[in-house]
């Protein structure tokens, strides 16, 4: 029975900063403002040849096609005053790819989560004694296991992320449409290497933060619990002083 409370304890560890991360990765791919950053801050419109209302659409698309059901994406741009396909054939089943892969992130995501809220739940049913204490506690681990790992790999990311961004396409795709031209494809000039560079940092900077937050949570609780036990027993203690003071000396 210890063994398995220590092997969900440390699970329940190893999910908080899990879920913080995939939360901001899931917000960052749905958010439209997200994408328009890419095409302000890299100049979308210049590299692609298409306007800003019609990227700002297909973005909207884009992330539409990340929730639905359908299988190839299909963009059409007016391009010199011809309607034309956004994306090549190449693209198409690339992107195809990229859904199935946020289709299984957002599914890790969601059994995080849920895993963390049965523990929690766990904790307070089951709990023998002080089982806010006994959170808050982990969640002290668990907030400063995060900003440890994140603190890592953004050293990491720093220091190799061109290197590290090869790597997780090669072990994400078991092919290499993902292998596109900045000169011709638009994808890539939609969302650069620059773009998932600076997303990749503001991922690990808010997750970082957030486990920041809830280690000091955890720790403040634990202080302000520590010190209420303690002022029954030092009020005890001046009682019981005044109760001898009053009596005097004993014969």
């Amino acid at each position: 029975m210890l063994a398995i409370r220590w092997a969900a304890t440390a699970l329940f560890v190893v999910l908080v900063p899990v879920f913080l991360v995939l939360t901001f990765v899931r917000v960052a791919t749905v958010e439209p403002r997200v994408h328009e950053y890419s095409f302000a801050r890299y100049d979308a419109v210049a590299t692609t040849g298409v306007d800003r209302v019609q990227l700002d659409r297909a973005a909207r698309e884009i992330i539409r096609y990340f929730r639905d059901d359908q299988d190839l994406l299909s963009i059409r741009v007016l391009v010199d005053g011809q309607e034309q396909p956004l994306f090549s054939p190449r693209e198409v089943l690339h992107m195809r790819d990229v859904k199935a892969l946020i289709g299984t992130t957002f599914r890790i995501h969601e059994l995080a989560f849920v895993y963390i809220v049965a523990y929690v739940a766990g904790v307070f049913l089951w709990g023998r004694e002080r089982p806010l204490r006994r959170l808050a506690e982990q969640l002290v681990t668990a907030g400063l296991v995060t900003v440890g790992v994140l603190g890592f790999a953004a050293v990491a990311v720093l220091v190799g992320f061109d290197s590290l961004f090869e790597q997780f396409h090669l072990l994400s795709f078991s092919n290499d449409f993902w292998q596109l031209s900045p000169a011709r494809d638009p994808l890539i000039q939609m969302y650069p290497q620059g773009f998932w560079f600076d997303v990749t940092l503001g991922v690990g900077l808010l997750a970082a933060a957030s486990g920041g937050l809830l280690a000091v949570l955890g720790y403040a609780y634990r202080l302000h619990e520590d010190r209420s036990g303690q002022a029954p027993t030092v009020a005890a203690e001046r009682v019981s002083e005044a109760a001898v003071a009053t009596r005097g000396p004993s014969a």
